[in-house]
């Protein structure tokens, strides 16, 4: 009965800045002002068809869901008013800034967009990240965090979760490290790192991401004040096979990711505001 009320996901097209047609998918919540939203983003030469799995099982629970194919994946291939066909193979270093500064702050104003329609609290964004959409997660996260907010108008800080599955500490010319180089989004990120282990080129890499968070998070005092996970999982599997059905279940992934982000944002205090900038 309760599954029968869960809305259908919607495919939508969002047009970026510099004018690329990307293609998403969303996954509404019923819980209004009280629902976390939560952005997915793919691994490289993924599309957001790897991530529906875990979408639906977050939206189960309640949340809010937005999947997209960045920039040369899945069906994001078109630039409007152009015949040539995007390939994220041909990328140079510039075009996987773009995911950064266009596809996922295109993703963020949809997510606004839908918290002024009071249907879900942008305050309490969460962002997963498979691969190279981790790396891609903490990079924005930083951008995010690096809006000065104006007197009448929050523009950014809204990440306050990262979800990172297999991430990769640098990726052409995205780095992990840059979140750090913010005085605050380090700090005031909570993060969960979900890897398979007995591959040393992941293992080191999340090691390196966790021991950054580490050494700059404030020492939990109580469990409930944790903000930093890190699950190594007995397997070589890596990215997108960890969060196909089967493994999401086996290795209970689903249970983590969810217990997770229920104690970093559900039960967190941050009120629901409108977000319509002046020009609004």
């Amino acid at each position: 009965k309760e599954a029968a009320k869960i809305p259908p996901p919607k495919d939508i097209s969002l047009e970026t800045k510099d004018g690329v047609i990307l293609r998403a998918t969303y996954y509404p919540s019923l819980l209004g002002k009280e629902a976390v939203p939560v952005l997915m983003l793919h691994d490289f030469e993924g599309s957001r068809s790897d991530l529906a799995p875990l979408a639906m099982v977050l939206q189960r629970a309640g949340h809010a869901v937005l999947t997209l194919d960045l920039r040369g994946h899945g069906e994001s291939t078109t630039l409007k008013g152009s015949t040539r066909t995007l390939n994220a193979s041909q990328f140079t270093n510039e075009d996987f800034q773009l995911m950064v500064t266009q596809d996922i702050e295109r993703a963020k104003r949809f997510l606004r967009e839908e918290n002024n329609e009071g249907r879900l609290n942008l305050e309490k964004l969460g962002v997963v990240g498979v691969g190279m959409g981790a790396t891609l997660a903490m990079e924005w996260s930083r951008l995010d965090w690096s809006w000065p907010p104006l007197v009448s108008y929050k523009q950014g800080q809204d990440v306050k979760a990262l979800v990172l599955i297999s991430p990769e500490f640098t990726f052409r010319s995205l780095s992990a490290a840059n979140l750090f180089k913010h005085a605050q989004a380090g700090r005031r990120i909570s993060a969960l790192i979900i890897f398979g282990e007995t591959k040393s080129k992941a293992y080191q890499d999340a090691k390196r991401i966790h021991g950054m968070f580490e050494r700059i998070q404030p020492k939990a005092e109580k469990p409930e004040q944790r903000t930093l996970f890190f699950i190594p999982l007995k397997t070589n599997l890596q990215g997108n096979r960890l969060i196909d059905e089967k493994n999401l279940q086996a290795f209970q992934i689903d249970r983590v990711v969810l217990n997770f982000l229920r104690l970093r944002l559900v039960e967190q205090d941050y009120p629901w505001t409108e977000r319509r900038s002046p020009s609004q």
